[in-house]
């Protein structure tokens, strides 16, 4: 009993389908990260970045209550980082690139 014999495609038919298969896959994004840890005098020092290991120096960045009334505001600075006082009560701060990306933690995961 033979095995049946199955015909390679042609070289250039192999490159051109595995680059349209290649095509086909979403390019690969990176997510915005966001890390948030309490400093001193009562403070919250947090500090953002994007998965691919780039920086988010010039971001903006908020500290908002859950009725979304903004409690603070600033950029990310050089360092990527933003110290700001902790305020009373709950908050969240959210990280925004201005663009597709967005990143929060909530005051219950500001832990040192």
């Amino acid at each position: 009993m033979s095995m049946p014999r199955f015909r390679c495609a042609t070289l250039p038919g192999a490159v051109l389908f595995t680059a349209a298969l290649l095509a086909s896959q979403p390019s690969a994004a990176h997510s915005l990260l966001l890390s948030c840890k309490p400093s001193a005098d009562n403070a919250v020092r947090c500090v953002g970045g994007f998965s691919d290991g780039s920086d988010a120096a010039g971001m903006s960045i908020q500290v908002k209550a859950y009725d979304e009334r903004v409690l603070a505001k600033g950029t990310l600075g050089g360092d990527s980082a933003w110290v700001f006082p902790r305020p009373a009560g709950e908050f969240f701060v959210r990280l925004e690139d201005g663009g597709e990306h967005a990143a929060e933690v909530d005051h219950a995961d500001v832990k040192p």
